[in-house]
């Protein structure tokens, strides 16, 4: 199957996805987005003295405490369940921490300081909500969809993405197969593979014969696509191409 007919319809889909990921998210996706990754990760948010910043937790916070009160101005957003703040710089270089506890008993470690650019509107959002959205988007695409992405060089939501270098991964045919980055889903295994004609003359890969090396946890060959399947003579341009594979689980 030709890469182009594959990529045919790859704006639509990206774009599509990347509306969904948008809705999914929080309406207040738009602003600055800091995520926090568990109780012993600190986020830093930045401040100034002219502007104030508006910053918005997961949760409702129950307490606060800050190390140097004296260095920040903070308000609590009445109509938001203590979940939003507005803060201010009082010194035109400082920096202090905040630790906030909330409904849930998470503690946010903070550092609010003058040292980073300021943000007028900051969300702090779980980590761990962005990825079970993610996975939940990756559990949506198919092995087309996934070769689309790969052949733009594109991240998807929700796909682990590793360069995973084997510059000898297998020979077939007058052809050398060096495999380049996997992508994995929870259903697929996507893989990456640049492909060298070895040959004097133009040479042809011809995907149905090839006998590709896998894991057991790939799973089976369902989708395969090339970019210049036709190569030319070895060290003449041209005499290379990409190979896209998708195993399904």
């Amino acid at each position: 199957m030709s890469l182009s007919a594959v990529m045919r319809s790859s704006s639509i889909i990206l774009t599509v996805l990347l509306w969904v990921v948008l809705i999914a998210l929080p309406q207040t996706v738009l602003a600055e987005v800091i995520p926090w990754k568990g109780p012993t990760h600190t986020i830093t948010i930045g401040l100034n003295e002219e502007d104030i910043s508006h910053v918005e937790f997961p949760e409702e916070i129950t307490n606060v405490t800050i190390e140097n009160p004296d260095y920040v101005d903070i308000l609590v957003v009445a109509g938001r369940n203590n979940k939003a703040f507005r803060m201010r710089s009082l010194l035109p270089k400082m920096a202090t921490r905040m630790f906030m506890t909330g409904a849930s008993q998470k503690t946010y470690i903070v550092v609010l300081t003058t040292d980073v650019p300021y943000g007028a509107f900051v969300e702090v959002v779980d980590a761990s909500k962005i990825d079970e959205i993610a996975a939940s988007l990756s559990r949506k695409f198919d092995s087309r969809d996934l070769v689309r992405a790969m052949a733009m060089d594109k991240d998807l939501p929700g796909v682990l993405r590793e360069t995973h270098l084997i510059p000898d991964w297998f020979r077939g045919g007058g052809v050398a197969f060096e495999l380049s980055e996997v992508w994995q889903t929870p259903l697929m295994t996507g893989l990456v593979v640049h492909v060298a004609n070895e040959r004097r003359e133009a040479n042809e890969v011809n995907l149905p014969a090839l006998t590709i090396p896998r894991t057991d946890e790939w799973g089976v060959l369902r989708h395969a696509a090339m970019e210049n399947m036709r190569l030319a003579p070895r060290g003449m341009p041209n005499d290379r191409g990409v190979l896209f594979l998708v195993f399904k689980r």
